[in-house]
């Protein structure tokens, strides 16, 4: 038996489209795992901290613990600039495929979302090698597995959906080349490694729902205001095509796992771009709470850098990419990238943290932040009570609705027990009234900031819940399982592999049977 537990994400994969694909019959492969097995909905952060879905699914802790939430461009307590989240600070020993390790299992991991090399695996892991986010390098364990993929098998096609293809029809259709080809080298390697020995557990994910779904999303959907029936089909297509070719991948991948195999497929969503947290920069420097020097130089460089790479021929990129981490360009881009951020003023009170879809601020808190400025107690709360104000005050100057929803504090959305490096407020933009580009009150004024922008180039964004399908012996055809969150995903597949979890971790295992 290749392998005795078979775990196949889609990253990003739609579940409205999914049933909806499954029905047509575009999706053969998942609607017969779905009938044949049960399912799960798993409640997630999409709401509160979206960047900590796959960090929560792949260890069984909470969101509102697991303290990784936007890997690129995140805080740490006690430090007053954005950086990325390095490598070291991941508790590598939480993921599922760690314990199971640790317990004696044969693991291989290709494309864990999020996720960080395990050194010392009792196995492979593929790492960051065909991903949407690339959180850290692109690695394996052990080292040399990444330079036999390539030589046998070359690298991922696809460059950064966001930033590494010109937004063209031209473009477009180099994207969707690019992801198709990059699905099916992944099954050639995801089968290469399966067919080597016997796996207790084999993981794969593919992401080029997340990247399709990001860049297409307007081709697809007739109610976007960028929709063109006039555009070429392929491109109209483009979602459907690539969630065909995966459902494809996961036939092969099944059948080479052996009929024993006990199969899990999981997914979270994908809709049009809302916005919303665009607005938040320029809202808190009007409301005299943000010293954001050098934001417009910033977005300056930013626009002119993503112009390049809009430009930039495709056999260029590897060349680039080395030129970009050697010399005097890295060191320009690292000075000009590090400029003030608004929490190294203590004349900021209140900072945007980026969070995805969700809006979300820091307060410059005394004795948290290096120059904190707001005190505990009745200064933190009255600052906290004018921001939610004015936030909920925020219309569309168009026809005076309000944009958002509700504005919660950490403990409001967490409870007490939450990770210091999450977000003091999260500001939850209705999902409702379209794109929100726009927005004005009596105090901020007009303000206008397109939620598409050159450091959002993109046009779908997250939404709706997880879901997990679980397909083999013992486990109930048909049954829907209630009840279930994220964080309960690690500890399922753990008790699948007959390994006791963590005691730290927060999920428990599903009820299967």
């Amino acid at each position: 038996m290749p392998a005795r537990v078979l775990v196949f994400g889609l990253d990003a994969a739609d579940t409205e489209l999914l049933n909806r694909w499954m029905a047509s019959g575009d999706l053969p492969t998942l609607a017969r795992l779905a009938a044949q097995g049960s399912t799960a909905g798993l409640a997630n952060p999409l709401d509160t901290l979206p960047g900590s879905v796959w960090p929560s699914l792949n260890t069984g802790i909470a969101p509102r613990k697991v303290g990784h939430y936007f890997s690129h461009d995140q805080i740490r307590t006690g430090e007053a600039r954005l950086r990325r989240i390095k490598g070291e600070e991941v508790d590598v020993g939480a993921y599922y495929w760690s314990q199971a390790s640790d317990a004696g299992k044969r693991v291989a991991v290709i494309d864990a979302v999020h996720s960080f090399r395990s050194p010392g695996l009792n196995g492979i892991q593929l790492v960051q090698w065909g991903l949407h986010d690339r959180a850290f390098e692109i690695g394996s364990e052990p080292p040399e597995l990444l330079e036999e993929i390539h030589r046998l098998h070359g690298p991922y096609q696809a460059r950064c959906s966001d930033m590494g293809y010109a937004k063209t029809q031209p473009g477009f259709e180099e994207l969707l080349a690019d992801l198709t080809a990059g699905a099916r080298r992944k099954t050639k390697i995801a089968l290469d490694l399966l067919r080597r020995e016997s796996w207790d557990l084999f993981s794969v994910t593919y992401s080029e729902h997340h990247c399709a779904g990001h860049q297409f999303w307007h081709f697809h959907d007739p109610d976007h205001p960028q929709y063109d029936p006039q555009a070429p089909e392929a491109l109209r297509e483009a979602i459907r095509s690539i969630y065909a070719e995966v459902d494809r991948a996961l036939a092969e991948v099944v059948e080479a796992a052996g009929a024993e195999v006990t199969a899990v497929v999981t997914s979270h969503g994908m809709g049009p771009l809302v916005g919303g947290y665009n607005l938040l920069p320029e809202i808190l420097t009007r409301l005299g709470m943000s010293s954001d020097r050098g934001a417009a130089s910033k977005s300056r460089l930013r626009t002119l850098q993503n112009r390049l790479k809009d430009r930039t021929p495709k056999s260029w990129v590897p060349f680039m990419q080395r030129v970009a981490k050697v010399g005097p360009l890295k060191r320009f881009q690292e000075s000009m990238g590090g400029m003030v951020f608004p929490l190294e003023s203590s004349k900021t009170r209140a900072a945007q943290l980026p969070n995805n879809r969700v809006g979300a601020i820091r307060l410059n808190q005394e004795g948290r932040e290096p120059n904190g400025c707001v005190a505990l107690g009745a200064d933190w709360d009255a600052l906290v009570d004018e921001i939610r104000m004015e936030l909920l005050a925020l219309e569309n100057p168009d026809n005076g609705e309000k944009i958002v929803e509700r504005v919660l504090t950490a403990e409001q959305a967490f409870g007490p027990d939450y990770h210091p490096d999450n977000p003091d407020l999260l500001v939850v933009f209705r999902q409702d009234v379209g794109q929100i580009d726009r927005c004005v009150s009596p105090r901020v004024g007009l303000i206008e900031a397109p939620a598409r922008n050159a450091r959002v180039p993109r046009t779908g964004d997250h939404r709706g819940e997880t879901r997990a399908w679980f397909v083999g012996e013992g486990i109930e055809p048909g049954a829907e399982i209630e009840g279930g969150a994220i964080e309960d995903f690690a500890p399922t597949l753990l008790a699948l592999l007959g390994v006791e979890p963590r005691k730290d971790l927060d999920g428990k295992p599903l009820r299967l049977s």
